[in-house]
């Protein structure tokens, strides 16, 4: 009998360890710190893949008048262009019955906000095809950030899905906003090339983060925005994290590219009260007594914590944005194009 249960606490004590590995969900599941971060599963950071048939539910609650804001750390969930096996969905509210943002899988994820205080995320997966999972940080902020990817369609109540299912006369938006406006079966909304302006005008992508005001209201040239633009495609990485880090101009030292728009968003560690940048002293920006050309600015969530923009040959030396991220964006035209800069940054506890 003795050998019996050492056996079977024995099986069990292995059986718990393995979940504990890879197949139980990770993190804590309520959350109301000023930020911190939500892994997929419990063998994320062993490098364990997460497991099959998960329902993972994670809250988060801001103070009244604030937004919760994720960004991706790391994100690889199993690719499927409607989101069907293995995803992330985002949900506006504390439940999962609230207003739906989105379902997310494959390995892109921009940073995006709640509308108000609460924010729910579930991950399912199913029985087959584990891959890494994710790490997302989060923070409370005053900004709504929110951007549907450019193979997406957004909705009218914010929630974004593919594109071929815009005016399949199915209701995969939940109110019916994808499938409005379809004459003769014909996309007549905003396309995939298309980005739509909060008043629901569309406009050419390639205007989007281009230095001009096209939606009126500034709306397409905010950093938040900004993020994977069509414009950025010489850029790199530009979900930047870490404590200290550089971020150069395409090419630099080299002349950089016409016609390219970067936005950086720079995610310092948890409890960073500030940001500190310090630009080299080669410096070299097509000058421009405005600097409506060619340009580099830094920018936090508020008007106060912006600087910028900054072009010429001099270097605008060291500044600061107070917070634990910041935006940089880099903008060039179709002409004239010199060395630029170099950025080095650091968070400051």
């Amino acid at each position: 009998m003795l050998k019996f249960v050492c056996l079977f606490l024995g099986i069990a004590s292995t059986q718990a360890f393995h979940a504990k590995r890879a197949y139980t969900c990770g993190s804590n599941d309520y959350f109301t710190q000023n930020n911190g971060e939500v892994a997929s599963h419990s063998g994320f950071d062993a490098g364990h893949n997460y497991g099959k048939n998960l329902n993972c539910v994670w809250r988060i609650e801001a103070p009244e008048g604030m937004h919760v804001e994720l960004v991706a750390k790391s994100f690889n969930v199993e690719d499927d262009p409607a989101c069907a096996f293995d995803y992330l969905e985002i949900f506006d509210g504390n439940t999962t019955n609230s207003p739906s943002l989105g379902k997310y899988c494959g390995n892109i994820f921009n940073p995006i906000s709640s509308t108000q205080r609460f924010l729910t995320m579930q991950l399912i997966t199913d029985d087959s095809t584990q891959l890494q999972g994710f790490k997302i940080f989060y923070n409370f902020t005053t900004q709504v950030i929110h951007s549907c990817h450019h193979t997406q369609f957004e909705c009218a109540n914010g929630k974004c899905i593919d594109i071929a299912y815009r005016c399949d006369n199915d209701d995969d938006c939940g109110d019916d906003s994808d499938e409005q406006n379809c004459q003769g079966g014909t996309n007549t909304g905003c396309a995939g090339d298309e980005w739509r302006c909060p008043d629901r005008t569309c406009i050419s992508r390639d205007w989007l983060c281009d230095g001009d005001d096209d939606c009126g209201g500034n709306a397409d040239e905010l950093p938040s925005n900004c993020l994977g633009s069509a414009a950025s495609r010489n850029c790199g990485n530009l979900n930047i994290t870490g404590s200290a880090g550089t971020i150069t101009s395409p090419g630099y030292p080299s002349t950089y590219p016409s016609s390219t728009h970067c936005t950086y968003l720079v995610q310092a560690p948890p409890g960073t009260k500030t940001i500190a940048f310090k630009f080299d002293d080669n410096f070299h920006l097509e000058p421009d007594t405005t600097c409506d050309f060619d340009f580099v600015k830094i920018s936090g969530d508020g008007m106060a914590s912006s600087h910028g923009p900054f072009c010429g040959n001099v270097s605008p030396g060291q500044l600061t944005v107070p917070g634990d991220h910041a935006y940089v964006t880099f903008t060039s035209d179709d002409s004239d194009e010199y060395a630029g800069f170099r950025l080095d940054w650091k968070a400051m506890q």
